[in-house]
């Protein structure tokens, strides 16, 4: 039976979100006074699109990517035309006749199902319908899995693309965020019937639905209606996995519990924004096998507009935090609490899994599910470096308060969550992408020492390159300190700071370790820096050492110099001098292969 609701109270992206986790099978219909549109999930992932506007044909995606040219495109479709009611899908003709390789075509279908999730995000009223269960392979598309790989895309990573693409796309311009008129909503009665729907032999995953077919031609559809429909309601779904994760609990604490859920489902229209859902910076990836804990937290993140990724499986983990960064969004990762009886999640295996993650993505940050009774686990956590430990309510331990428990339990998270993904975060966090993004053009040491220099600068009011020298530190270019900070960078001062035994910088450079505090007063700075630049009000510097190949090569120093000290992004200060570090290995090696080519020439002559 369809399942139908308006985009308002559920946004695209939760609706997407909802069906890979409850590992859905069928069509998503969505309309919408911009355009309509499917999307096709199989066990929860996307093997499917299509879309009304003629932008998403697949030969213009084709043309744009260079995998094709128009030539082969005309003659592509003259087969097609030739071949009249014997036609193949044009993607399937591209690659029978005109040597498309099938890695291109698979990257095409990819770029199709990610351009229509792109465009769907930013429609925020209208309805969806989602026909479950009712997806068959026609026969006449058996040639499918000879021509090509069955496409099966991973909803997670789709999402995380798609979320990116539509932030730079919102940031340059190109889709603009306003509200959608109430006027005119597509309509939906029970008296007539959705013609792709055939209520007695289901829907066929068809080549056109597959992407595969005439998208080239795929016209606009009148809004198309459904015929019993059943009205999506979050609270029957809270309570399907309460009754089927929390056994034990008697009706009034079921009710009790679905009842603080339903009411984190309802969205708050006085409060949110117009688009509470869709500019995502950042994301929690939860590690967990606990099914309830998985789905109330996940509900209490979507409350604040966050995404969550989910996986029981420990090798999945290094895909999402990859994905998740190179997407540039910024992940919290989440450890479930420890289940002894269960090997893959036992206490001892948890805190390896923990301990590799953090020293594999030291810029992320870790919070940690456990058992309140469990304190030595909790404590133990703590020192491994985990930002926080929440105590996770059990039945087992506490019966007649488990459901006021789990409450103030999940109204914490929130709290919580709500304080790492603050506005103010997201804008540094955004800043961060722009910076790697601009970082991975550089080629040339000076040009990412002086990258460096200004992404620090943007937190600080004066900033300063220092150079490591033997036995000294040599100050190079600044900003805010020769001159106003919003005049940029400065001529190199060459003022030398010696180092000394058992001083602050000597450890700093021999452990390449961030050092945020107060001055020390070991005398190196007092004596040799701030005579020339003036010491600043508030005793809280700066130093970032930046390594290329083992060993520190230069220091960051920064301070707030006339102004009061504010708090700081450490975290993202160290992630950006760490990919900075890896740029300047890669150009140091290019200069040293250049001179090494250079001189085999010379010898040569």
């Amino acid at each position: 039976m369809p399942l139908t609701g308006e985009l308002e109270h559920l946004p695209i992206v939760d609706v997407i979100q909802l069906i890979h986790s409850t590992r859905k099978s069928g069509t998503l219909n969505i309309y919408s006074r911009k355009g309509e549109g499917q999307l096709v999930f199989d066990n929860g992932y996307i093997v499917g699109a299509s879309h009304s506007n003629d932008k998403f044909r697949i030969g213009q995606i084709l043309l744009e990517a260079d995998l094709i040219n128009q030539q082969e495109l005309d003659k592509a479709l003259e087969i097609q035309k030739q071949a009249g009611s014997n036609r193949q899908p044009l993607i399937t003709t591209l690659v029978e006749y005109c040597h498309m390789s099938k890695e291109s075509a698979y990257k095409s279908l990819e770029t199709l199902i990610e351009m229509t999730v792109v465009e769907m995000i930013s429609w925020t009223r209208g309805i969806f319908s989602l026909d479950v269960d009712k997806i068959s392979i026609s026969d006449d598309y058996r040639y499918l899995p000879a021509q090509l790989q069955p496409v099966t895309l991973d909803t997670q990573m789709v999402l995380m693309d798609a979320l990116r693409i539509f932030d730079e796309k919102v940031y340059a311009g190109e889709i603009e965020i306003v509200d959608e008129p109430l006027e005119e909503p597509p309509q939906l009665t029970t008296e007539e019937t959705l013609e792709s729907v055939d209520e007695e032999e289901g829907v066929e995953l068809s080549a056109d639905i597959l992407g595969l077919g005439d998208l080239d031609n795929l016209a606009r559809k009148k809004p198309r209606v459904f015929k019993s429909l059943e009205t999506f309601d979050p609270t029957e779904i809270h309570r399907q996995v309460v009754n089927r994760t929390l056994t034990d609990l008697s009706p009034e604490q079921s009710d009790q519990l679905v009842n603080y859920l339903a009411e984190l489902s309802t969205p708050s229209f006085a409060n949110d924004a117009v688009f509470p859902a869709v500019s995502k910076s950042q994301a929690i990836i939860m590690y967990c096998n606990d099914e309830f804990i998985q789905h109330a937290l996940m509900t209490v993140c979507k409350k604040e507009g966050i995404l969550v990724f989910t996986t029981a499986k420990s090798s999945r983990l290094d895909e999402l935090l990859d994905q998740a960064i190179n997407k540039s969004l910024e992940p919290i990762l989440v450890f479930g609490s420890p289940d002894d009886s269960q090997t893959a999640f036992s206490t001892e295996t948890v805190m390896q899994l923990r301990k590799q993650k953090l020293a594999e993505y030291p810029q992320i940050s870790v919070i940690q599910l456990a058992s309140p009774l469990d304190y030595a686990f909790s404590l133990q956590s703590l020192n491994a470096g985990v930002r926080a430990v929440f105590p996770q309510p059990y039945f087992s331990e506490r019966r007649k308060t488990y459901v006021e428990d789990t409450i103030n339990f999940l109204n914490s998270f929130q709290t919580y969550v709500r304080s790492c993904f603050n506005e103010e975060r997201r804008q540094q966090f955004a800043r961060l992408r722009n910076s790697m993004s601009g970082l991975r053009l550089l080629q040339k040491a000076p040009d990412i020492s002086l990258s460096v220099l200004q992404f620090v600068a943007a937190s600080f009011e004066r900033t300063l390159t220092l150079v490591v020298d033997k036995s000294a530190l040599v100050a190079e270019r600044s900003i805010g300190i020769a001159t106003e900070k919003n005049h940029g960078p400065a001529a190199p001062l060459r003022t030398r700071i010696p180092v000394t035994d058992g001083s602050l910088l000597q450890r700093l450079i021999q452990e390449g370790t961030t050092y945020w505090g107060p001055n020390q007063k070991d005398g190196a700075l007092e004596r040799n820096l701030f005579p020339g630049i003036g010491a600043p009000r508030d005793s809280s510097i700066l130093l970032l050492p930046l390594k290329s190949n083992g060993r520190v090569i230069t220091v960051t120093y920064a301070d707030f110099g006339d102004q009061q000290a504010e708090p700081i992004q450490l975290d993202f200060l160290d992630f950006f001098v760490s990919q900075a570090g890896m740029a300047m290995e890669n150009a140091l090696f290019r200069k040293q292969l250049g001179n090494h080519i250079e001189r085999k020439q010379i010898d040569k002559v």
